[in-house]
């Protein structure tokens, strides 16, 4: 049958009938029933080819002892990425005008904005900031290396908006706010273009974009490399740029003389590829054109040339040409043969193309710098030069032959930061050019810095013409990071001053301000949390986190994770894993003391024009405190607030219901018994309306642009409300407040009140205790009108506060962009619903029918329709939206603030994106926010003349505390780590539930100098390590070190440690003897011997215990000495250990009666254990080159039950006993999932359920419950119209509450880390989630919008899930995420919508004409498996998938 459809393609193929390579041909499978075809079902020609495979494999790997074998498949989530950054570099890959610097990180690009001055309006406590401006994380393959092409920056500052200028220099350079920006046109080419050579033998360039909404966008193209039969000499590893900037460097400034002419691509030995560039203006003329830009035409390679060199390639580089030499091309390597280095060299003209490159003689080098860490090019002739560890070898006239080199010694005086690491000095990692070199080029000079590893910076001058060729060297400064290749020099305008950027390798990086003969400023912070050793999920008391739940005590136990990170003395450390959203503590805490003895009720902050920057006023139950804070950062680090106990304007004797400031200045205060209104300059009389037989319950505030201050108030008189609205006004000297229209009776009272202006109209969104929320309708000056009413589901439903909101979408059936409203809802009971406005809703149709809506969402065509709702806890929540963006609102409940943001549109398939805030200090690693009380904003758009201090900034209430603090304004989740510095370095953390405290264990290393000099001066220390153990309450405990009481610390007595022994492991043990149970600590450890391969080990014995204050001490009991080091050991039953020693398994039981150890079995394996668990009878060991084994007791003996039937490298094991499946992985970066089959069998192999293959390796599994998670989000609901109308001109719209998805969830979810600090989340999947999800990646990786630069062979596998290849069952949730954060509805919808061929197939003798069966029936076919009863409608089937993929992949802490 299958030959016979072939030969059907086949010959429709030769007619020329169209066809789409990823739409298969189809045929029909016929049942048959009494030898009539009942009926007829569609296949695709892939179903049936992929069935076939998956019965010969399963024939192939089934026996009568598999039968039984789950079917299942992982899914694999990045929770956290690497903060590792390969590269920094400064670029201008976006538009001409933007200071831009390109984050490039192993599997992602970040451009980034050089802000400074009064550019930055969010933040004007910094002077220079960084902003995130796009990010691209798409290229489904590690980077390898990356540079930059195309023109030079250009030295005439005046142009950028984003540089900026010392404010501590009286004679600086114009400010940037006095410099008209250039304006960003859309679809234009920057001047810079980004090439990155990928894993995936891709050359990948790419730059970025705005489009006409100033949106940014990035357009790229590949090129591929040719592929090598050796991993070794597979191209990328090294990538060289040609930097001809002939024009700037010898004085001209002609336009087609800055470009990149050349580029070099090298293997790490023999190969190396040279291609030739076209000019920047004539990759602008084959890209941009009328309809836009054109990704198909961009290519800036002209001509391609293969050349092998013999030897390992070390460095690769192209120099700079001679005066009056411009066409000459000069490509320099440094390639180590045997015991030494040669310097290879290619020259060509760039007139004569690729088929004149010239191999001129090699050069070999001094053994003194045989191994340069640097290979730099000097700018003034061909000189380069080559940095070693104490000196620096400057070579020129090297087109003369052999290159003259000169020797400079490098005058150090620092010793190394960290002498205990080893006893060399650290490498040197990286150079950079200061920016402002580029504006003197007569003096021709080359200006580097130069950093060492250990963050030491070094600054030399290199002249060609003076002897000797360094004219002045020294140490510029030392900053707190470990250093590594991102390194380099911002552009600030400055022509004194320097700004330094770098990530760190084992800690954080930052940005630094350099000033000669001036302390260095750190301005800024690049977080960092690697190596990444260990980590484990501790139930720890801590402010609330689980919103869903219902426990609202302030401080409840609540699931954190902790990991140890760092290396050293100086970035080890024990780091909190924190997700959300960054808020950045700005200046002091302000006690309140006794004003928040009796509850504060809410708080506002408005700016005044005067010294007094924020008037912050606080409502307390029965007065308000009104506190006047400095108007500048510095004044407020100095300066006390002040208390205004009496201002006679305000009415302070009341609680105050609302307060705000107009756009003329005016300081409103609102209470029960009256409007009261101040105004900041003199000569204007206050406002004070009173209101004796009436009393105001609520009210808010809106400023219109370039108009008014709108107040919006509801009066009681009596039993009765009524809703009043007017504005505020200057006349005859004094301050008005005019009615606008007659008042409105309201049927209930109002709990929450929000205006918007829309259209020149005024809308009034009006919460009520009747459970509804009701709209209210005014032109300017007129009466309010109602105009629709929306109502929730159950009487507990009460609006208590309302937040609107603007996102932009995109309008169904066009491309155009524009805003939409968002009414956020903060109800009584804990929830929170969002609900869309359709504006231009008449409001005069049926509640279910309005047919003059546009129908966005699909969520029916009423004026308000309810999107989502959010389960925050179960006592009211407050919302408010966020001054900085309007598309963001904070929402506070039981303590705890989150940010919610919507981003293009709201509805079941793209709901908001919520994140946790956590407050930081920049001045303490280990500071821990507190409970929130209380929360107001500052707003952004201050009045001309106020000043600027704290705009769009939030103060946040901690019981009596007030806080100040700047919110990110990145929309997407960050780690915000929270960090210990140990001392050492971390190996081992785990949490005591018995002392409910972290356990963790690190080595310290003693350094001690003998005193015998070694080179300038630099001792030869002797290295002692010295193991400890921390016992620490994550929170009491940092409080105390935060304050400088005593260390917590335990550093172990001298007498329990050998010398040179290393602790290895630690595990709390608890033997019991039937009546008592004993709490003991087990330590393996590790100690080297000079000659021998492996060292010897010891089990350790201590006993811990607490004494009154919570402090813990160890006692050492007892140890075990062994003839190997001790890797795994782990507990078995009551009082049995099993662990591992060399290749040995021992068995050992403790007589806890008479305190003695009994070796009971011993099992010797193929390979050393690394990690050993106990499942029930089992014993679990991965080994560190044979795999998985499982081991069991059996007479006194250790038996082998099962092994892993693959050679593998383990790292770390799960044993899921559900599924009897143990999850291992491995350092060759594979997840493996192996099947241990219900009947015991000696000596059997574990049949591969799965296989992974990930970017890296994870070193550590931990598993998290489900039911943890912090937010419920997915409980969409669907609105019922209602059959009753509250006949008062209003519509109504009832809901109902549905959640499915949580049915079809894993219980369980799996953590994975990695040692460069990325974070994995892992679950299980059965067979029909499995097919589904497949199926879904496979035609995604076909979407160019969601994989534009996928693996061949990927991409042109089946759509039809295939379970024949044990890799097909792992699914790349990354791959998933892209499609839910770019248009979810819309783009699955598009996927889906490609159709394959009519064709015939030949069926059982019978010529059927059949269309191939599409994709949205099979994703149907697919959900209805998985769904089951609550499969949906046809139509449903997309929105019902989505709502599902986003709860499966939503993070599990």
């Amino acid at each position: 049958m299958l030959a016979g459809v072939l030969n059907v393609r086949r010959r429709r193929a030769k007619r020329g009938a169209s066809a789409r390579k990823e739409e298969p041909a189809a045929t029909k499978e016929n049942h048959g029933e009494g030898g009539r075809y009942s009926r007829i079902k569609t296949l695709d020609i892939h179903q049936i080819l992929a069935r076939n495979r998956e019965e010969k494999q399963q024939m192939m790997d089934r026996s009568p002892a598999e039968q039984g074998r789950p079917v299942l498949g992982i899914l694999t989530r990045t929770l956290i990425r690497s903060p590792v950054v390969k590269s920094i570099i400064p670029a201008r890959v976006r538009h001409r005008s933007r200071n831009d610097v390109v984050f490039v990180y192993d599997d992602a690009v970040v451009i980034k904005e050089v802000l400074g001055g009064e550019r930055i309006e969010h933040n004007p406590f910094q002077e220079i900031s960084l902003e995130d401006v796009v990010e691209k994380k798409d290229f489904d393959s590690p980077i390898r290396a990356a540079r930059i092409l195309g023109l030079p920056r250009e030295p005439k500052i005046s142009r950028f908006p984003g540089v900026i200028w010392s404010k501590k220099d009286p004679n600086r350079s114009p400010s940037p706010s006095e410099i008209k920006p250039d304006p960003l046109h859309e679809n234009e080419v920057p001047p810079q273009i980004l090439v990155l050579t990928l894993a995936s033998r891709n050359l990948l360039f790419l730059f970025a974009y705005h489009d006409v909404h100033e949106r940014v966008h990035f357009l790229s193209n590949v090129w591929p490399l040719p592929a090598q039969a050796e991993q070794i000499q597979e191209l990328g590893v090294h990538l060289a740029v040609d930097p001809k900037w002939v024009g700037f460097l010898f004085g001209s400034w002609r336009a087609n003389d800055f470009r990149s002419r050349a580029m070099a691509v090298g293997a790490h030995e023999n190969r190396v590829v040279i291609y030739t560039l076209k000019s920047m203006e004539q990759i602008r003329k084959e890209v941009q054109g009328q309809n836009g830009l054109d990704a198909k035409n961009f290519m800036p390679i002209h001509e391609e040339h293969f050349t092998e060199v013999d030897g390992v390639i070390l460095k690769m580089e192209f120099l700079h040409p001679s005066k009056g030499d411009e066409h000459h091309v000069i490509l320099l390597l440094v390639v180590s043969k045997g015991q030494g280095s040669l310097l290879v060299r290619f020259e060509w003209d760039c007139r004569a193309g690729l088929s004149m490159v010239e191999r001129k003689p090699s050069q070999a080098l001094a053994k003194s710098t045989r191994l340069p860490h640097l290979l730099i090019p000097l700018t003034y002739g061909t000189s380069f030069a080559l940095v070693c560890e104490q000196q620096i070898t400057v070579y020129k006239e090297i087109l003369a032959g052999n290159a003259k080199g000169q020797n400079i010694p490098l005058k150090i005086d620092e010793p190394p930061e960290e002498p205990q690491s080893s006893n060399r000095l650290p490498i040197w990692t990286q150079w950079a050019r200061p920016m402002r070199s580029t504006k003197r080029p007569d003096l021709e000079i080359d200006n580097i810095y130069l950093c060492r590893g250990d963050g030491v910076v070094y600054y030399i001058d290199i002249k060609e013409s003076s002897v000797p060729m360094i004219s002045s060297q020294c140490s510029a400064c030392t900053v707190n990071a470990s250093l590594s290749s991102a390194f380099a020099t911002l552009d600030l305008g400055d022509e004194s001053n320097d700004a330094l950027i770098a990530a760190g390798e084992m800690g954080d990086g930052g940005m630094w301000y350099l000033k000669p003969r001036d302390a260095l400023e750190l301005v800024g912070t690049i977080r960092n949390w690697t190596p990444l050793r260990d980590m484990t999920t501790a139930r720890v008391n801590g402010p609330s986190s689980n919103l869903a739940g219902n426990d609202s005590q302030i401080w409840q136990r609540d699931k954190r994770l902790f990991a140890c990170t760092g290396r050293g003395p100086r970035h080890g450390a024990i780091t909190e894993i924190r997700i959300g959203t960054e808020a950045v503590k700005l200046g002091r805490t302000i006690e309140l003391g006794e004003l928040a003895d009796n509850g504060i009720l809410d708080l506002w902050a408005m700016p005044v024009r005067s010294d007094t920057g924020i008037c912050l006023m606080i409502s307390r139950p029965t007065e308000t405190e009104l506190i006047l804070l400095p108007s500048s950062i510095d004044k407020a680090i100095d300066k006390d607030p002040q208390v205004a106990s009496e201002v006679e304007e305000l009415n302070l004797s009341e609680k105050t219901i609302a307060a705000g400031s107009t756009a003329e200045g005016f300081l409103v205060q609102v209470t029960p018994s009256s409007i009261n209104a101040i105004a900041q300059e003199a000569g204007i009389l206050p406002l004070a309306w009173h209101f004796e037989e009436a009393s105001i319950t609520a009210a808010s505030f809106l400023t219109i642009p370039s108009r008014t201050t709108v107040l919006l108030i509801v009066l009681r008189r009596y039993n009765d409300f009524y809703l009043h609205h007017g504005h505020f006004g200057s006349q005859g000297g004094r301050i008005v407040f005019e009615e606008l229209g007659e008042p409105v009776r309201l049927q209930s009272e109002a709990s929450s009140l929000a205006l918007y202006w829309v259209e020149n109209r005024i809308l009034a969104f009006v919460g009520t205790l009747a459970a509804t929320l009701q709209i209210y309708a005014a032109n300017a000056g007129s009466s309010l009108s109602p105009y629709f009413e929306y109502s929730f589901d159950d009487p507990f439903s009460i609006c208590d506060s309302l937040a609107v909101l603007i996102t932009k979408i995109q309008a169904v059936g066009c491309g155009e962009v524009e805003d939409g409203q968002l009414v956020v809802c903060g109800l009584r009971n804990g929830t929170v619903r969002t609900l869309w406005f359709d504006g231009g809703n008449d409001g005069n149709s049926n509640g279910g029918s309005n047919g003059g809506n546009r129908n966005i969402f699909g969520m029916g065509r009423s004026l308000l329709s309810l999107c989502e709702s959010l389960i925050f806890g179960s006592t009211s929540v407050k919302v408010m939206t966020d001054t900085t963006r309007n598309s963001r609102a904070f929402a506070v409940c039981e303590q705890t603030v989150c940010t919610l943001e919507y981003l293009g549109g709201a509805s079941p398939t793209n709901p908001a994106i919520i994140n946790k805030l956590w407050l930081t200090d920049p001045n303490s690693q280990i500071f821990q926010q507190r409970p929130l009380t209380g929360l107001t904003q500052a707003s952004s758009n201050v009045p001309q003349g106020c000043s600027k201090y704290a705009a769009g900034s939030l103060f946040c209430l901690t019981g009596s505390r007030l806080v100040l603090v700047y919110v990110s304004l990145s929309p997407n989740p960050e780690m915000v780590p929270r960090r210990l510095s140990l001392g050492g370095t971390p190996t081992t953390v785990l949490y005591s539930e018995r002392f409910r405290k972290l356990i963790i264990m690190y080595n310290t290393t003693d350094v001690q100098d003998p005193g015998s000099p070694l080179r300038r001066g630099i001792g030869l220390r002797h290295r002692a390590p010295q193991p400890a153990i921390a016992f620490i309450d994550p929170d009491a405990d940092l409080t105390r070190l935060a304050q400088g009481e005593k260390d917590v610390r335990n550093v172990l007595e001298a007498s329990c440690v050998l010398p040179g022994e290393k602790f290895l492991g630690l595990m709390e043990w608890f033997p019991t003897d039937g009546t008592e149970q004993y709490h003991m600590l087990v330590v393996n450890t590790a100690t080297g011997q000079a000659g021998s391969q492996r060292g010897i080990g010891r089990l350790l014995f201590f006993r811990p215990v607490q004494n009154a204050v919570g402090d813990v001490t160890l006692t050492q009991k007892i140890d075990l000495d062994h003839k190997a080091e001790i890797c795994a050991v782990a507990p078995y039953g009551d009082s049995s250990l099993v662990y591992g020693c060399g290749n040995d398994i021992f068995f050992r039981f403790l007589d806890v009666k008479h305190k003695r150890f009994k070796q009971l079995m011993k099992l010797t394996l193929r390979s050393p254990a690394v990690h050993i668990s106990v499942q029930g009878l089992d014993i679990h060991v991965s080994t560190e080159s044979y795999g998985h084994h499982i081991l069991s007791v059996r007479e006194d003996n250790l038996v082998p039950l099962w092994a892993d039937r693959t050679s593998r490298s383990s790292a770390h094991h799960l044993v899921a006993p559900e599924q009897s499946l143990i999850i291992t992985t491995d350092l060759e970066c594979r997840i493996a999932g192996l099947w241990q089959p219900p009947k015991p069998q000696l000596g059997r192999t574990t049949p591969l359920i799965f296989e992974a293959f990930l970017p890296r390796s994870i070193t550590k599994l931990c598993r998290v419950r489900r039911q943890e998670r912090r937010f419920q989000v997915n409980q969409v609901e669907r609105q019922i119209p209602s059959q009753t109308s509250p006949g008062n001109g209003m519509k109504e719209m009832k809901d109902e509450n549905v959640a499915w998805e949580e049915k079809y969830l894993p219980r369980d979810y799996m953590l994975g880390s990695s040692e460069d600090g990325t974070v994995y989340q892992l679950s299980l999947l059965d067979e029909a989630s499995w097919r589904l999800l497949a199926f879904i990646q496979n035609i995604a990786m076909r979407e160019p919008q969601i994989c534009p630069h996928p693996n061949p062979r990927l991409r042109d596998r089946d759509l039809e899930p295939s379970m024949a290849r044990k890799q097909d069952m792992h699914i790349d949730g990354d791959i998933l995420i892209r499609l839910l954060e770019r248009g979810s509805r819309t783009l699955l919808t598009k996927m889906l919508a490609v159709r394959g061929p009519r064709t015939r197939m030949l069926l059982d003798e019978m010529l059927v004409e059949n269309p191939t069966e599409d994709r949205s029936r099979r994703l149907r076919a697919l959900a209805i498996e998985v769904f089951k009863d609550d499969a949906p409608k046809y139509e449903e089937t997309g929105e019902m998938v989505l709502r599902w993929l986003r709860s499966l992949l939503m993070p599990a802490i």
